[in-house]
């Protein structure tokens, strides 16, 4: 033996059994942190694929800047695409045709269609000034072919040109303006803007070759262009997931990743450092003898650390892979059964970041973990080691306390209390389990919010509106529709956007909605402050839906004319604003006073899960020109991402709950191994195996109790801050104590108290006194 670490190895095997909790806990929190962080990278990737998909692949485009320095960027090493862009007629309202139907023109380089928006095409880009290319809905909707001819109708006069092929691009974009774009070349869009004197802003479409520091490379190129920010606009959307924009909305999620890295390396010292210590203490006699023979506190401290990091090259591993192989399975389950923005997802990718942090956070936690064990093992008194219980080193200053209290509980509350450190890592541990409980109880809230559809009916399944947003659709249209088979619901609503009132005496706009009573039903459970109840009905009262720019409260008077609107109700979610003014909600009865209208502008219609197609081409034929938007895959996504985040969080807590199980368990079942002697000489002199049991109940109740006063403490304190800061600050509302959250975790803390309890008092029950005492 070359030195006292060398016995590492070999008290490895023998004491193989003592340490397997806690290879298990470096295990599920390697695990954890692999996991999340690797489908955190797999969800970047396919976002940022999806983002690319829907938005172009480009990095930025580039506003009013000549023909000439556009030439000499696009020579620039650093641009891989480029391409110039112009539109006409995206407003579907300057009077561009064919067939009658809306024509948006587009002109464009053949880069822009097959390298930025990448959209799958038939036929060729147009060559000439008589060829256009349409988007491919308008192979059905004008019955033409590659080679037939078209006719589009300017403000100046009628051209025809060649059809050269079709382009698939945003068909929901084709069906809101009701008819098809048009892919010119750059000629012959010059000379349709010159006919009809139009004048466009053109925007030069870039992406650069390399990916890494695209933010220097922007400003590179700003800089020796002297370009401004009015000159750039950014893809968010893709700059965003990479990183890179000026406008970072992904980088919200960097500061969750490290509270998630934060949060599991806490767990995994509380739970590491806990195991260990209860470990240490049942060798205190190998340690004894070990300096006995020479060894020294700081050999004793290596020796400890080495022995902890020793466990790390079967549990890190082990750890990473079974992370790896859960995010696989996560991915298929996204990929194939919840589909929609998750279809991208990748297969049997291999997260390299995501095995190093879960490396990582194994390593460092056990580091972390041992340092207390390991002064603690240093410090054993070689006599007091050698006899067998380092305990009895220790100076007794007071008895356990019997007074009010039967001898066995106190006993039991004592050796919870009587080690100040064990006692605050299993407080630790039951805190933070309830802490993480709440926090995430109010993080659903807030996505509950934020998908109002998941929820709500008030998100409709199919939405009809009229072509140019004025109340002009048949007041009858919802009965009719309502009488389809296959239909729950359908309802109206009429609008009145930047209508001018005054609010208590001054002159504002405020966008007036009206709402039935089925629409007015589904804000009963959203309401903030006052009484919904009297809006229903023709009267002088109306609802003010949550803003956080423009608030409007009960007993605000909105007057219009010589009529004078109350409002009696704020809700936390409803109708968005459309002009960005406040937004309020009147009867139906009420709005038609107050303005002398009676048609919709907008029908909601609601379908039954088993709804025919033949029943919504109904409903589509029912409706004539008027636009039509069918919202039930949107619905479903949304439905379908938020229950991904649901069960997620859920999981999340799940294996945390379980590791706290564990850990509690563990503990206190190594705590009784540690003190097995003291119960032996106890039950020597009269103590039943009932009384053990009842000091272990005791000592196991003590810890729950003491965690779960701090994590409820704590977490509401979390859970309020989230609320107020988060949800509160955008949907109004207020904080109310999570009553249902706590009683489940409650209901786990019982749990965990039980199966702590039951292990341990059945190993000393089912024991001999003799083979009791003589337990080393």
């Amino acid at each position: 033996m070359r030195s006292y670490l060398s016995l590492v190895p070999i008290s490895a095997k023998v004491h193989k059994r003592q340490s397997r909790m806690t290879r298990i806990c470096i295990i599920l929190a390697v695990f954890l942190v692999t996991s999340i962080f690797s489908m955190a990278e797999m969800w970047t990737d396919a976002e940022t694929t999806a983002m690319r998909h829907n938005h172009g692949d480009w990095h930025i485009a580039l506003q009013n800047v000549s023909k000439d320095e556009a030439e000499q960027i696009r020579k620039n090493s650093n641009v891989a695409v480029s391409s110039w862009y112009d539109e006409i007629n995206t407003d579907a309202e300057q009077n561009y045709y064919i067939d009658g139907k809306n024509a948006v023109l587009y002109g464009i380089e053949e880069s822009y269609i097959t390298d930025i928006m990448k959209y799958p095409t038939e036929g060729v880009y147009p060559q000439n000034e008589n060829e256009v290319a349409l988007s491919a809905d308008a192979k059905e909707l004008f019955s033409v072919k590659i080679g037939d001819e078209i006719t589009l109708d300017t403000p100046v006069g009628d051209v025809k040109y060649t059809i050269s092929g079709f382009y698939e691009d945003d068909t929901e974009f084709n069906d809101i303006i009701g008819g098809c774009c048009v892919f010119m070349n750059r000629k012959t869009f010059d000379e349709i803007r010159r006919l009809n004197g139009v004048e466009s802003e053109s925007q030069f479409y870039i992406r650069f070759q390399n990916e890494n520091g695209l933010k220097k490379t922007i400003a590179d190129m700003m800089q020796q262009y002297n370009l401004t920010a009015e000159n750039v606009k950014e893809n968010t959307a893709v700059l965003g997931m990479l990183g890179a924009s000026s406008n970072e909305s992904v980088n919200e999620l960097y500061p969750l990743a490290a509270a998630c890295f934060v949060i599991i390396l806490i767990a995994g010292v509380f739970m590491i450092s806990s195991c260990m210590n209860s470990n240490v203490a049942q060798r205190t006699k190998f340690f004894g003898m070990m300096r006995c023979i020479g060894a020294s506190k700081q050999q004793i401290i290596r020796f400890v650390r080495l022995e902890a990091l020793n466990w790390c090259k079967t549990a890190i591993p082990i750890g990473c892979a079974l992370g790896t192989v859960t995010c696989w399975i996560l991915c298929a389950i996204l990929r194939f059964f919840v589909k929609g923005e998750w279809v991208d997802m990748p297969l049997f990718a291999v997260s390299i970041n995501g095995i190093l942090c879960g490396a990582l956070v194994g390593v460092i936690t056990v580091f972390i973990a041992a340092h207390s064990p390991a002064k603690q093992a240093a410090m054993v008194s070689p006599a007091a080691a050698v006899s067998g219980n380092a305990d009895m080193s220790k100076n007794v200053n007071h008895a356990a306390k019997t007074r009010f209290l039967k001898v066995e509980t106190s006993l039991g509350i004592h050796h919870a209390t009587g080690t100040k450190k064990n006692l605050f890592l299993m407080t630790g541990s039951f805190a933070l389990m309830i802490v993480l409980f709440l926090a995430f109880s109010a993080c659903l809230d807030f996505v509950h919010k934020l998908l109002p559809s998941v929820t709500s009916k008030f998100t409709p399944d199919i939405t009809i509106a009229s072509q140019d947003d004025t109340n002009s659709l048949d007041g009858n249209l919802p009965d009719k529709i309502a009488e389809i088979e296959g239909v729950e619901s359908a309802f109206g609503m009429m609008t009145r956007t930047a209508f001018s009132v005054e609010v208590n005496g001054n002159e504002t706009e405020i966008d007036l909605f009206s709402h039935d009573k089925t629409l007015l039903d589904t804000f009963k459970k959203s309401v903030i402050s006052g009484d919904i109840s009297r809006v229903y009905e023709d009267g002088n009262y109306a609802i003010a839906v949550y803003n956080q720019d423009y608030r409007l409260s009960v007993g605000d008077k909105i007057k219009t004319g010589n009529q004078e609107l109350e409002i009696v109700c704020v809700t936390s979610e409803g109708v968005g604003s459309v002009s960005g003014a406040p937004t309020v909600v009147c009867s139906e009865k009420t709005f038609m006073r107050l303005t002398g209208e009676c048609r919709f502008a907008m029908i909601s219609v609601v379908l039954k899960k088993d709804v025919s197609e033949a029943a919504v081409s109904k409903i589509r034929d029912l409706v004539g020109d008027c636009l039509f938007v069918d919202n039930r895959k949107e619905n479903s996504d949304i439905n379908g991402s938020y229950w991904v985040f649901r069960i997620a969080s859920y999981g999340f807590l799940a294996i945390i709950s379980l590791i706290t199980v564990l850990n509690i368990t563990n503990s206190i079942s190594m705590g009784v191994s540690a003190r097995i002697k003291q119960y032996g000489a106890m039950r020597a002199v009269g103590m039943g195996s009932g009384q053990v049991a009842k000091m272990i109940t005791a000592e196991a109740v003590t810890y729950a109790i003491c965690g779960t006063a701090a994590g409820i403490i704590l977490g509401l304190l979390l859970h309020y801050l989230i609320y107020a800061k988060i949800v509160i600050t955008h949907f109004g509302g207020s904080w109310n104590i999570p009553f249902a959250t706590i009683a489940i975790v409650l209901l786990l803390v019982v749990f965990s108290c039980i199966v702590a309890i039951y292990a341990p008092a059945k190993r000393i029950r089912n024991m001999a006194i003799t083979a009791t005492i003589n337990e080393l």
